[in-house]
């Protein structure tokens, strides 16, 4: 019998994005099991991640860096979803409130959202209002050129970019962090919600 040697039976090496992306999965999953209040966030994500504490370090940073890198790489996820969303949009009531229905779904069906609101509401909620600007920014920065798309190709009338993000953000915003009577959690509830809201809006008469 051949013997196989130690470097046939080496487990190939990862690459730096891959060991960046290991630590924010187990940083994720960390976090939504209850790490958002843990003092020893760092030893749990080094252990779930499989690493050890210097290349956790080496490749993920601090637990602030890690803990902006999940918000970023979040925000992408969520960016990437909503674009194919917006190329399909068109200036009616049914349009406006379906995009509305899957960014309010997406936000509370979001689980690293939710962990994040159940244990460190303080952390958490002045990212989504006072430090709000940030997070409306990039995602205007994302949504101009698909959105000026559809106004060139008719689709949509020659509105102003970042005062529709403004709007639909704090529309979402409240939608999600506002518990009320009213089940948003049910799509029929919601839907019909957000319709009757888009039609008051629409059939208010100009000053």
């Amino acid at each position: 019998m051949v013997t196989q040697t130690k470097s046939a039976t080496r487990r190939p090496s990862l690459s730096p994005e891959q060991i960046r992306a290991k630590i924010l999965d187990a940083a994720a999953d960390c976090l939504v099991d209850g790490g958002f209040a843990s003092g020893r966030l760092l030893s749990a994500i080094a252990r779930k991640a499989g690493l050890s504490r210097p290349t956790l370090y080496k490749y993920g940073g601090t637990i602030d860096d890690i803990k902006q890198a999940l918000l970023e790489r979040e925000l992408a996820a969520f960016l990437d979803a909503l674009a194919p969303r917006l190329r399909t949009l068109t200036w009616t009531v049914d349009s406006i409130a379906d995009l509305l229905i899957f960014i309010v779904g997406y936000a509370r069906g979001h689980t690293l959202l939710n962990a994040a609101l159940r244990d460190v509401p303080e952390l958490v909620l002045p990212v989504f209002t006072l430090q709000a600007a940030g997070p409306i920014r990039l995602i205007t920065e994302m949504a101009e050129p698909i959105v000026q798309e559809q106004i060139d190709n008719g689709s949509l009338p020659p509105v102003d970019v970042p005062v529709l993000t403004d709007v639909l953000f704090r529309v979402t915003l409240s939608t999600v962090l506002i518990r009320s009577d009213l089940d948003f959690d049910d799509p029929a509830t919601l839907r019909s919600y957000l319709h009757t809201a888009i039609n008051f809006a629409a059939e208010l008469p100009a000053s």
